[in-house]
């Protein structure tokens, strides 16, 4: 039997509640419009706000905090094969309870922590890694091209952090950003066409950085292999210290949608 779902979190769990109260046994769990040619049965799952929301707080209560945590993150992996592992993680679970995390013989086990400490590992880096340059409307803006769908995890992380100053992440890989205006944060779609200009002054600070960059480096320390481990080479096309100048001045009068307050980025 193969589910589909649209693609969201909560759909994901009304796929579990489904499979739990309607006994279905699924040998494939995909999202619409992505499922491949299947012989047996094709059913697709409605997300349901209320009962997701019940799956959820069931994880939490009758496994634990972290395998809720865990899940989650998993299902923000770019894996496509993670939805089977993690209704099984999740059915085991609630057999077993907290302990669900040390039964490491069963393979599902190991791919959802596989799937979530890499979720984790990226959104980490990027914590450190976004680089936001101000725009002429002085909303501050950062490009990113994640490979795990990482855009709510930074969104969280830079609403405490930036929390009076209007932002947006674009994830250019998934057309995609968070727009937040100092009050609140929004995700939303945004055209594959979308740039920005640059406020005035800010080119010269990024070129001020980079100097800076240039200069800390002590030459005779250099380890290339040792940077590419600490510092994927996919998240250098938006880190300033590695984008080349000609590159900088690209951008065009194409706006990208606010929100709020906020004015547009043109």
């Amino acid at each position: 039997m193969l589910l589909t779902f649209d693609g969201t979190f909560d759909g994901f769990m009304s796929v579990v509640y489904a499979v739990y109260y309607d006994k279905l046994s699924p040998t494939s769990i995909q999202i619409d419009g992505r499922e491949q040619l299947s012989l047996g049965d094709l059913r697709r799952i409605e997300t349901d706000d209320e009962k997701a929301a019940r799956v959820f707080t069931a994880i939490r209560k009758k496994i634990s905090p972290d395998a809720a945590y865990h899940v989650y993150y998993a299902f923000l992996s770019d894996d496509e094969r993670r939805f089977l592992p993690m209704l099984k993680y999740i059915q085991l679970g609630f057999a077993v309870g907290h302990m669900v995390d040390s039964h490491l013989h069963e393979s599902f086990v190991r791919d959802v922590r596989d799937f979530y400490r890499q979720v984790g590992r990226e959104a980490h880096l990027l914590f450190g890694f976004c680089r936001f340059a101000e725009t002429k409307q002085g909303v501050f803006y950062c490009p990113v091209t994640p490979k795990n769908d990482v855009l709510v995890l930074l969104a969280e992380h830079f609403v405490e952090r930036l929390m009076d100053q209007a932002w947006v992440i674009h994830d250019k890989r998934r057309k995609k950003a968070a727009i937040y205006d100092g009050k609140a944060y929004v995700i939303t779609d945004v055209p594959e066409d979308a740039k920005f200009s640059y406020a005035a002054g800010e080119e010269e600070t990024q070129e001020l950085w980079v100097m800076f960059f240039n200069t800390l480096a002590i030459k005779e320390r250099k380890n290339k292999k040792l940077q590419r481990q600490l510092l994927p080479l996919y998240f250098r096309g938006n880190m300033t210290e590695f984008v080349e100048k000609s590159e900088k001045k690209n951008g065009s009068n194409t706006s990208i949608p606010m929100y709020g307050g906020c004015e547009k980025l043109e």
